[in-house]
């Protein structure tokens, strides 16, 4: 419920005041900053920011909460807080290294190896036949 009414009370202040509602997300920083900077050149993309950055931040929030990695870097976002949805790093790490254990442990881990390309492999076989 808290989660809830968190959002709730984030959505309103961004739909009069989007640089203050990434403020209270992301704190005062380069995310403020930009979207106040989007927010004078024109309201709505200054609003469209503002619900990026929000949604972004209880989407990666929920995410940790069940155990699991909240992804890596978004395009616009700098905020720490906002891209380890309010975890800090090393239980970033954490939720990582677990879901890597696992992912290679299931067999899935196989279609996210790559295979090396041609011309490693001639790389190899060169330095074999030295």
């Amino acid at each position: 419920m808290r989660i809830f009414l968190e959002r709730v009370m984030l959505t309103l202040v961004n739909m009069f005041l989007p640089p203050l509602s990434v403020m209270l997300v992301a704190g005062v920083g380069m995310d403020a900053l930009v979207n106040t900077l989007w927010f004078l050149c024109g309201v709505i993309p200054g609003h469209v920011h503002g619900f990026y950055v929000t949604w972004t931040y209880f989407s990666r929030k929920k995410k940790v909460r069940k155990g699991r990695y909240p992804g890596g870097p978004k395009p616009f976002i700098y905020s720490r807080r906002v891209i380890n949805g309010d975890a800090s790093d090393e239980r970033v790490r954490q939720l990582w290294r677990a879901e890597q254990r696992a992912s290679s442990g299931e067999g899935g881990g196989d279609m996210m190896r790559k295979r090396p390309s041609r011309r490693a492999s001639r790389r190899t076989s060169r330095r074999s036949e030295v």
